[in-house]
């Protein structure tokens, strides 16, 4: 905009001076001007229609220059107009006072052309130029403000959904918190995700996320909120604390899962598991997330929702105390092993051992082997903990060959965990250590689950047949009730089948189990194997294992897992008895 075009306000109680101005600024071209008389009368003026600059005269009846400036940031603030004083004289304190209001410029009287134009100009320039950069310096702030707030919502949304990610959900529920508003949580795990990356590829995982989660937001209603969690876990929060209410709305969103997710021309299953916690008081967002999450049912298993309890929390944390604990329990000396014997049906000699792992936890007390064993698979402690067992096997049976207790027939049997197995270097370093420990290969024996065999089986009939070369039998425990494939059976280089004790317990009672009995100890003898059945407590059990061909037998019938030492002693005791002497000894 032209400087001449802007809107000039001209005060002077002199009527004369009023007019010499104007004509002055009309006359360069000035053609928006307006001239007051009465001070009184500026701030109305300014109200109505706010000039662009004054020029004020300093000493006026009824409101003096100072006065009007006063009421003028009184009624602006910061938004007065520029102001010029009007003086005939500029002592040192009208110029310092003045200058502390504001005022931009003097122009003293009487009125010299040139200077006055110049002032005027000058003031009109330098306003505009703030006003310039005061426009661009709110449009910078606008836009700071509205990138802040667009990266905010972005800092809160999930990129690839568009739902509330986890920093938006927890302000959900803090938000709930505060309000006192009773909140349940749906803990979602979508499971095999990682299965559709491998095959397919992260567009593909990426664009099935999308499509699961509108699925899933299709089925809420308009008060709950679904968001992202994590990877592949998904959070939905909800005005309910109703354990019926909360159940069913998790039994309608499995409802997407019943059926192979349609992708294209795909078709991709995925597996969930929710988990489920509510509360009606105030609570930490983490927590109640957390007993959520800790209710998630495990994988694979037959529950798909299961709600939060205490109970539940405890048996996790036990579990979580447990898994912690058995790192280094062996050399901390809480471990040790225990020795059940094997025996000939037909000869009723004793053959050999099985080496079973036991944990005595310093404040817990004995922990069972179901219970242990699985947690140290899953945390990889299975590798420590197996070579402990090695050499502790191989230490008594050093100790035993000195006493003359083994003899050539006899073996001590150690079980393999999958993951010992799956090292690519388990058989070289089996066989140094027995180097090392000064034992011939044949007193050891391996007992390998099929779980154990089929997870990598191209790597266990390497080891395997590494194995065999130098006479180090090796028997498939718990035979059947894994995943049993019979393909592995002609391929693999092992030596026995363990009857499981599923098949043992009831042969007295079931046919059924008299027929699976024969049938693996048939099937054992047709590849070449003899047969080891376990968890023989009668002599009826014995005594039709022993007349189906089964070649030996453990269990409590016998002698229950003892000591070394009182291993020794029982073998002792045993081989001065009749060889068909059938006495439970304990």
């Amino acid at each position: 905009m032209k400087l001449a075009r802007k809107h000039l306000l001209v005060v002077d109680d002199n009527v004369a001076n009023v007019e010499l101005l104007m004509d002055l600024l009309d006359d360069h071209g000035f053609d928006d001007l307006h001239g007051l008389h009465d001070p009184r009368d500026v701030v109305g003026y300014c109200q109505a229609r706010c000039p662009d600059l004054i020029l004020l005269d300093i000493r006026m009846p009824h409101l003096d220059g100072y006065a009007v400036m006063q009421a003028l940031a009184a009624q602006f603030g910061e938004a007065v107009p520029p102001i010029i004083v009007l003086t005939a004289q500029i002592d040192e304190e009208t110029r310092r006072r003045a200058q502390g209001m504001g005022v931009r410029d003097f122009i003293t009287k009487p009125f010299q052309h040139d200077d006055v134009l110049m002032r005027i100009r000058n003031a009109l320039a330098l306003e505009q130029r703030y006003q310039q950069r005061h426009a661009q310096a709110t449009t910078l702030e606008r836009l700071a403000v509205e990138q802040a707030r667009s990266l905010d919502r972005e800092s809160r949304t999930d990129t690839l959904t568009k739902l509330p990610n986890r920093r938006a959900l927890t302000q959900m529920l803090r938000m709930a918190s505060s309000d006192g508003t009773p909140t349940g949580l749906l803990f979602i795990a979508i499971d095999q995700l990682d299965e559709v990356i491998r095959f397919h590829g992260y567009a593909v995982a990426d664009t099935l996320m999308l499509h699961v989660s509108q699925q899933l937001y299709d089925k809420l209603g308009e008060t709950a909120r679904l968001g992202i969690w994590g990877g592949s876990e998904l959070l939905v929060i909800l005005p309910v604390v109703s354990p019926e209410q909360l159940v069913l709305q998790a039994m309608t969103l499995l409802e997407c899962f019943n059926q192979d997710q349609t992708l294209d021309n795909l078709l991709l299953p995925l597996g969930v598991r929710i988990g489920i916690s509510a509360t009606a008081e105030p609570f930490e967002p983490e927590r109640l997330v957390h007993m959520a999450a800790l209710a998630l049912p495990q994988k694979n298993g037959p529950v798909r929702v299961q709600s939060y309890n205490e109970e539940l929390e405890a048996r996790q944390r036990h579990r979580l105390h447990l898994q912690q604990s058995i790192r280094q329990a062996a050399e901390r000396g809480e471990m040790s092993l225990v020795f059940q014997p094997k025996l000939s049906l037909s000869t009723h000699r004793v053959i050999g051992a099985e080496a079973l792992l036991r944990w005595h936890h310093p404040t817990l007390g004995p922990v069972s082997p179901v219970e242990f064993i699985p947690l140290a698979e899953a945390s990889g402690d299975i590798l420590s903990i197996g070579e402990w067992v090695l050499d502790e096997a191989m230490r008594h049976i050093a100790v035993w060959r000195e006493k003359r207790l083994l003899d050539d027939a006899f073996h001590i049997a150690v079980n393999v965990a999958a993951r010992q197995l799956a090292r690519h270097d388990f058989a070289d370093k089996l066989l140094a250590r027995l180097k090392e420990h000064g034992i011939p290969p044949y007193f050891l024996s391996l007992e390998i689950t099929e779980s154990g065999i089929l997870s990598d089986m191209h790597n266990a009939r390497a080891q395997l047949a590494r194995l065999a070369q130098v006479n180090i039998a090796v028997a498939i425990d718990d035979f059947g009730t894994g995943h049993s494939s019979l393909a592995y059976i002609k391929t693999l280089p092992f030596s026995t089948l363990k009857i499981d004790r599923a098949f043992v317990m009831d042969l007295e009672h079931k046919e059924v189990d008299r027929h699976l009995a024969l049938a693996i100890t048939q099937l054992a003898h047709a590849v070449g194997c003899d047969v080891v059945a376990e968890g023989i407590e009668t002599k009826a059990q014995a005594d039709y294992l022993r007349s189906i061909g089964c070649e030996a037998a453990q269990g409590y019938h016998y002698a229950r897992p003892l000591p070394a030492d009182e291993f020794y002693d029982w073998c002792t005791r045993w081989q001065a008895l009749p060889p068909m002497n059938n006495a439970l000894e304990s």
